[in-house]
């Protein structure tokens, strides 16, 4: 999906510049000029690939990640909004609603240039706004009779690393802990392949920061799991305070009533680079308690939903389809999911799927916001 991904830019980028150079031409802009605006977007279009080329976490590695990842937004933007334009210049030749005198033409069409340039900067500029600080979602689901009520935070898809830096994980602590939770759950893809170790302490630091009752649980998702790191990233995670459950379950909550019982999948992605399936949910519970107690699944990806459902799940937290993240994507991760985000239901198993606190690429979000969800578990 990735190397489809990478042609997809490349094509979309090539077919923008050669447009760009053709819709230029005529009075008012010159040759050198028209050559001069492509060659510069040329460039920009490099920062992208340059940026997963070169590793390193320095202030200009960041500098070139920011700019690359936002003029793949920008890109993104400025070729809906081109075909926004195509589409109503097809349909005025049929309906005539604007004309235009032949001799303003060229200016028309320079004028056009601007606008979409201005309006993908405008669209990624808020997209990057909508980022900074997610809002929290509160959601309230029955619980059985019998469970004491109890608040858990889901979080997922951080992407911590080059572009989400400590603070930002810092700010994300300050709304957990504004949440008050008893347990917080984080859904895979914390760290991203561009994580820094160095920023293991400052991490760590925020996390500590949090004391729910029933601890800070955790499971690896596809990006942990990126170049083989599924190891090295679990031990991180681990030293920045998170119990990882990785095709294992845990017992949590005996102390205070609500007796639960975790359980977390490694990610579907993991056979890719390790060679090995994980384990079915069969056989994580086989020698788990058998006493009724509430199960709840930490999944990154939301497939094969209906394996919860049959071994008695009473709630599933996912993440990984962030939505789509920008505009239209969320309509292809749509049809891809039985459940691309928010909350559903097979039997009396609960799903809830979070488009995320974080975002992968661009830190531009055009199809939804970043969230934290407050789930309250409200015995009938």
């Amino acid at each position: 999906m990735f190397v489809v991904f990478i042609w997809g830019y490349v094509f979309l980028n090539i077919g923008l510049i050669v447009r760009l150079y053709f819709a230029l031409r005529g009075p008012g802009v010159s040759r050198p000029l028209r050559l001069g605006l492509c060659l510069l977007a040329v460039v920009f279009s490099l920062a992208f690939p340059a940026a997963r080329w070169f590793e390193g976490n320095g202030f200009w590695m960041k500098a070139l990640t920011f700019t690359g990842t936002f003029c793949l937004s920008m890109v993104l933007h400025a070729v809906l909004v081109w075909i926004l334009v195509d589409a109503f210049r097809l349909l005025n030749r049929y309906f005539h609603w604007f004309s235009i005198a032949p001799e303003r033409r060229v200016q028309w069409r320079h004028r056009c240039c601007a606008g979409i340039a201005g309006a993908a900067l405008l669209l990624s500029g808020g997209g990057w706004i909508n980022t900074q600080y997610p809002v929290i979602r509160e959601v309230k689901l029955p619980a059985p009779a019998g469970t004491a009520p109890f608040r858990i935070v889901l979080v997922s898809d951080t992407h911590l690393g080059r572009l989400a830096s400590p603070a930002f994980f810092n700010r994300l602590v300050d709304s957990i802990e504004s949440a008050s939770p008893d347990l917080v759950l984080f859904a895979g893809d914390i760290l991203e392949y561009d994580f820094d170790s160095s920023d293991v302490a400052a991490t760590a630091a925020a996390l500590q920061r949090l004391k729910p009752r029933l601890g800070i649980w955790a499971v690896l998702g596809n990006h942990e799991h990126i170049n083989g790191r599924g190891g090295l990233n679990k031990r991180l995670l681990m030293q920045i305070g998170f119990r990882v459950l990785v095709d294992e379950w845990a017992e949590t909550g005996e102390a205070h009533g609500e007796k639960l019982l975790l359980i977390g999948r490694d990610d579907l992605s993991s056979r890719y680079f390790t060679g090995h399936e994980r384990k079915t949910l069969d056989k994580i519970l086989a020698d788990a308690p058998k006493d009724g107690r509430l199960k709840i699944l930490l999944d990154h990806q939301p497939y094969h939903l209906a394996e919860a459902e049959a071994a008695g799940v009473y709630l599933q937290v996912s993440g990984h389809t962030h939505n789509g993240q920008l505009f239209p994507v969320n309509w292809v991760v749509a049809t891809i999911y039985e459940n691309a985000h928010g909350h559903s239901m097979r039997g009396s198993t609960n799903y809830w799927v979070t488009s995320g606190a974080g975002t992968w690429g661009p830190r531009v979000r055009t199809s939804g916001r970043a969230e934290i969800v407050a789930i309250d578990l409200v015995p009938q």
